[in-house]
């Protein structure tokens, strides 16, 4: 599961066009141990440490992230690259990675399917990266090089990342060097380190919800010798019913440099425990905007994750760079839900189709019975990679290749069981009885062990044809072996081995000093997750990842990706000296078009059988649209502002089970019959986003930014007949004041305009919850009210 950074760079490195965010000429950057270096057509000496004692002064934002451990070198890859340093991470004050890329990121949006800011799902051009058990993932997510999709469902915890602790956060389209899941691009954290950081900060808010929070970091240099250490915690009611949290996360690392290397050690903690509130009926939201349809819906998430890694230049013209790391994580969740099992008049309880079961009617008279699926999922990862890199002149021409190996084992062991209860007034799911042991119903209590073996072999060669035109072309090979062992009988063992070769290439031309285009053509691959494998079967669904059968194989997803675009800066005095006195910074925009097409498509497809789903290939579908970015900075102002397109459609004629649509229960016996050009569900078509900040004076700033959403499909509507959810834009204004110059006041306005967002919406069962007789089969997610917080932060 480990991707290096060095490869998340060697595709970061698409920013290329004439300066740093955007636009790269042709040549890549080195970058040592975190520290970023300008692009140069020649080897680049490491940078001295910055003084102690104070925050390191920001350094240009490159094309690419920084990366703190291991791969560091960086490619003119043609291809649409996005980066936030740790400055404009900080402008927005966002304690979760999702909140800062949905503010500032293009073509990133987040769906509120869980209904906690800890749980979000976020999208990038139509695919997802999504903490939601049986979400199918189209992200690769990497922090500081390492691969964090989860072992046992490819699904990204956003809760376990420290905000206060990164230090570059890069948004990267289709690339198959990042290996698997990279279908649709993928997102890169890079870490602080002590080299990169000096100084002591300490910050602290409360507000809405019952908001408090507090997050530290404190980094020293002494000599070749750097530590860092990062601490947050957080906790509130939550902006739903049953939907609090509590948050601690510690992000830790030391590191030594030489004269032609370095080597950094650090650690990820985290305990978190948090409620997940979900999609509730309209009838319910439009009555309590805080409701939910049945509870609890708690997990508890656990995190210990340790890196080691390093770099050495034996010359020149050589680097060789290296890692091994070791994930731990762990999640209990406890999931209340409506039933099928009913109280038939008899001792014995019937299930859905009105024949008796053998649970005993324990709770005879209750209106409407539910019960509590609770999961336990134990996932370890091991890995590392190596990898080598030659910057030379061959035959008059400059020369970037570099090729290396990564690998990485992982082990899980998941638990399920569920227990009977009754659904209180409140919808909450209590009275908890027997532990339900219904094998003729397809539910048991599971207990299954799973292992993941991913191997990727890569190399990239960037070649300077000319000092305009560069061209760069690449492949990796992915091997993924993953068995299944049910330790109660044998149904779920199983084992698949999914192989590919995907290769990438493309061009990039200077066309002005300062003005680049772009064109690639790449493949990626995801190979089914031990999750799909083991709920693949429609003939015999289950409760996501609660119940697992024996299925037939998934086919692995292959995406093709064309795109293209322009790129570069201006310093607008140059452009129009008149402009000199008001705007006297620096723009840099990029424009491109982009088209993906995604061939054996796993979905996750709600069952006949109530409560219940599976997997399965769905064909080809394709994402396509137009992408735009515009970002302004000097002294005093810094704005941006950016466009997304994204027009997602199935592209194959295939049968889907849509057991709650209405139109689908009328005509087809609950299934759709999708046609090619049917829209995708809760993919938002426009996405705008524009922001600004300002010094008024030197001690007072202003800022605030816009986010804006096209409406949705809802999700089980792909025949695209009820229409969409309403479209939303949530705007948000922040201030600070600088009081001393180690103390500081700030105070943000979350949602002025108080937008209850639908981001997501589905449909639902009317008749599971006997006491509540809904007429509205639609059940949404609403987004958070209107926030009001302040804080304080102090510096040194």
């Amino acid at each position: 599961m480990a991707l290096d950074k060095r490869i998340s760079l060697i595709a970061l490195g698409a920013a290329l066009a004439a300066s740093d965010s955007f636009a790269q000429t042709s040549l890549p950057t080195i970058e040592v141990g975190g520290a970023p270096l300008r692009a140069t057509a020649r080897p680049i000496p490491m940078r001295p440490a910055p003084a102690p004692n104070r925050a390191a002064p920001a350094a240009p934002v490159p094309a690419a992230p920084a990366p703190v451990s291991p791969i560091v070198v960086k490619y003119a890859v043609p291809a649409a690259t996005y980066t936030l340093s740790s400055k404009e991470l900080q402008q927005t004050r966002q304690f979760d990675v999702a909140g800062a890329l949905q503010r500032q990121a293009p073509g990133v949006i987040i769906s509120d399917v869980a209904g906690n800011p800890f749980q979000p799902q976020i999208d990038f051009r139509g695919f997802v990266a999504s903490p939601i058990s049986g979400t199918p993932q189209g992200l690769a997510v990497y922090q500081n090089g390492i691969r964090i999709n989860e072992a046992w469902g490819d699904a990204v915890n956003w809760d376990l990342i420290p905000s206060i602790a990164m230090d570059r956060l890069t948004v990267v389209s289709g690339n198959p060097l990042f290996g698997l899941n990279a279908i649709g691009g993928a997102v890169t954290i890079d870490m602080k380190n002590g080299f990169t950081y000096q100084g002591f900060e300490f910050d602290a808010r409360a507000g809405s919800f019952a908001r408090r929070q507090a997050a530290m970091q404190y980094g020293v240099q002494s000599g070749a010798f750097a530590s860092y250490l990062a601490m947050e915690a957080a906790g509130d009611k939550g902006y739903r019913h049953f939907s609090g949290s509590h948050i601690k996360r510690l992000y830790g690392d030391v590191g030594y440099r030489g004269e032609s290397g370095e080597i950094h050690a650090n650690v990820t903690l985290a305990q978190n425990r948090f409620g997940a509130s979900g999609p509730a009926p309209v009838e319910l939201t439009n009555v309590d905007p805080g409701a939910v349809y049945t509870t609890p819906q708690n997990y508890k998430n656990t995190l210990a994750m340790f890196d080691l890694n390093g770099n050495v230049a034996p010359d020149e013209h050589w680097k060789l760079l290296g890692d091994i790391h070791f994930r731990a994580f762990d999640q209990a969740r406890v999931d209340g839900n409506a039933t099928e099992f009913n109280s038939c008049g008899d001792v014995m309880l019937c299930n859905g189709d009105g024949d008796p079961t053998n649970l005993p009617d324990l709770f005879s008279g209750a209106a409407s019975l539910g019960v509590i699926d609770n999961t336990w999922t134990r996932s370890r990862t091991i890995g590392g990679t190596v990898q080598a890199v030659n910057d030379d002149l061959y035959f008059g021409f400059h020369n970037k290749i570099t090729f290396g190996v990564s690998y990485d084992h992982g082990w899980t062991a998941f638990a399920a069981n569920e227990t009977l209860g009754v659904i209180q007034p409140n919808l909450v799911v209590g009275l908890t009885g027997p532990i339900v042991e219904e094998p003729a119903s397809g539910i048991s209590s599971v207990s299954v062990r799973a292992s993941n073996d991913y191997l990727g072999v890569y190399a990239l060669d960037t070649l300077d044809i000319t000092d305009r035109l560069t061209a760069t072309a690449g492949a990796r090979f992915n091997r993924a072996g993953i068995s299944l062992y049910d330790l109660r009988s044998t149904q779920i063992n199983g084992a698949g081995v999914y192989t590919r070769i995907n290769p990438v290439a493309g061009l990039t031309y200077k066309i002005l000093p300062n003005v680049s285009a772009y064109a690639s053509y790449s493949e990626a691959n995801r190979a089914p997750t031990p999750l799909e494998l083991g709920c693949s079967d429609p003939a015999r669904p289950c409760l996501i990842d609660n119940f697992l059968v024996s299925d037939p194989p998934l086919k692995q997803v292959v995406s093709h990706t064309i795109e293209t675009g322009l790129r570069g800066n201006v310093a607008l005095p140059a452009l129009a000296p008149v402009a000199a006195d008001y705007l006297p910074g620096e723009l840099t925009w990029s424009a491109g078009l982009y088209r993906t097409y995604s061939f054996n498509d796993i979905l996750s497809v709600p069952s006949q059988v109530g409560g219940r789903g599976y997997f399965t290939n769905a064909g080809t579908t394709l994402r396509q649209g137009v992408e735009a970015s515009l970002r302004y900075a000097d002294e005093r102002l810094s704005a941006w502002l950016s466009y997304t397109l994204t027009d997602a459609t199935f592209q194959s004629t295939i049968l889907l089970g849509a057991p709650n649509n209405p139109l689908a229960i009328a005509f087809t016996g609950g299934n759709e019959l999708i046609t090619p050009g049917a829209n995708i569900p809760s993919i938002p078509r426009h996405r705008l986003k524009a922001g600004a900040d300002y010094a008024v004076t030197p001690q007072w700033r202003v800022g605030g930014d816009i986010v804006y959403a096209a409406g949705t499909w809802l999700r089980e509507d792909e025949i695209n007949a009820f229409g969409t959810l309403p479209p939303y834009a949530l705007v948000n204004f922040r201030t600070s004041w600088q009081a001393t110059p180690n103390v500081q006041f700030y105070g943000l306005l979350e949602n002025a305009a108080n937008v209850r967002a639908r981001s997501f919406g589905t449909f639902f069962d009317r008749a599971a919850i006997s006491f509540l007789p809904f007429t509205n089969p639609k059940m949404v997610s609403l987004g958070p009210p209107l926030g009001l917080f302040g804080g304080v932060k102090i510096s040194f």
